[in-house]
């Protein structure tokens, strides 16, 4: 099946988006944990922590697993209430 204009559009702005040092999802699995707290608690995200919502931005696997973790996060806070 043929891309459509749309998906070859998509995939031409990721790879725009793209950095050679930019963080890969095994890096990024290695923060996440650390982005989800500072991220629920509001507080300003390091340099490292930026390179992790860019990864999350750009791939969909690892916004997944953010997100479950960040629900997981909710849950057990909400538990200790």
């Amino acid at each position: 099946m043929p891309l459509t204009r749309q998906q070859i559009a998509m995939l031409m702005q990721l790879v725009a988006e793209t950095t050679s040092d930019e963080l890969d999802c095994s890096g990024c699995l290695d923060h996440l944990a650390e982005f989800a707290e500072t991220h629920l608690a509001g507080q300003p995200l390091s340099d490292a922590l930026e390179e992790v919502r860019t990864h999350l931005k750009n791939c969909h696997c690892c916004e997944h697993e953010f997100q479950s973790f960040l629900e997981a996060l909710k849950g057990m806070s909400d538990d200790s209430q």
